[in-house]
């Protein structure tokens, strides 16, 4: 406006062709940067510059680069936040800091996205659009009581699927199909029938850890955190368990045969609804059911 401004000032005070010449250039020049701007204005993506996941605690900005084909215009936006669990809502500008207070799937999504020209006089806006979600996850809560399950989780034993090593063994008849490195040649030949070694395996009875989504965020703390570290223990232990969780949309079931699965199960879980009050978890039968509860030392 100032430019504007002094080039009508000099026409007036000079009145020759190269002040009207001017004063006409300046007036048409937002229109041509509008117009230069537009291709980059309408073809600019933001990218956000987050991991999918952190642990809780851990400090995250938010921030997203702009990617253009074109020279990069600049723009303005505001992320709206919201914790699936709960449904708390923030609206966070750009280098504001994410609630990583508490453990949660937050699900992100951009709004009031302006894209200005390259002089800043002119901006669209850019449709509400999803960004990818970022996961707090918990941190592994230790409990102090873990009843033995050694001692009743196998129940009995099954052929190992695809062989290979194992400690315990099954003696029978040869069948074609089995491998000449299964056979025992000392008992086929006491016998004179071939044997083989057969490897077996545990077959473990249902091994369970449930929990009802609810509470306060430390207590969702705290639940998920003891879930995370009993699961991780029964890994450990060669134990192949079930998650069952009640959320607001009924008890969600996830098979956990190892890390990979553990953590896919409880990113899952930290998008799910908080359950009602009102609704119950029924018991199944299982060999071993551990419940999780609300307290620090309740489970």
């Amino acid at each position: 406006m100032l430019t504007v401004s002094i080039c009508i000032v000099f026409y007036l005070a000079y009145r020759q062709w190269f002040a009207w010449f001017a004063l006409i250039c300046v007036l048409c020049l937002p229109i041509v940067a509008l117009l230069t701007s537009l291709p980059a204005m309408l073809k600019l993506k933001l990218k956000a510059k987050y991991p999918p996941f952190i642990s809780v605690g851990t400090k995250q900005s938010v921030h997203f680069v702009p990617e253009c084909r074109f020279p990069t215009p600049p723009c303005r936006y505001r992320l709206r936040v919201t914790r699936a669990i709960s449904g708390e809502e923030w609206k966070l500008k750009e280098g504001k800091q994410f609630p990583t207070e508490h453990c949660g799937k937050m699900l992100c999504k951009l709004e009031n996205t302006r894209v200005y020209d390259y002089m800043g006089l002119f901006w669209l806006c850019i449709q509400k659009k999803t960004a990818k979600p970022l996961v707090i996850r918990p941190v592994p809560v230790p409990m102090q009581y873990v009843p033995d399950l050694e001692r009743f989780a196998a129940s009995s034993w099954r052929p190992k699927a695809g062989g290979g090593f194992s400690e315990n063994h099954e003696m029978r008849q040869y069948v074609p199909g089995d491998k000449l490195n299964q056979v025992h040649w000392k008992l086929t030949a006491k016998t004179g029938e071939i044997i083989v070694r057969e490897p077996m395996e545990p077959e473990r009875n249902r091994v369970l850890i449930e929990m009802e989504l609810r509470g306060t965020p430390d207590q969702l703390d705290r639940k998920f955190g003891q879930l995370l570290w009993l699961s991780q223990h029964l890994l450990e232990m060669g134990l192949k368990h079930e998650l069952r969780v009640l959320t607001g949309d009924g008890v969600q079931n996830c098979r956990v045969e190892n890390a990979e699965d553990l953590d896919a199960a409880v990113d899952y879980l930290l998008g799910q609804k908080m359950a009602s009050t009102e609704r119950a978890m029924e018991a199944v039968a299982a060999a071993w059911c551990c419940r999780i509860g609300g307290g620090e030392d309740e489970a």
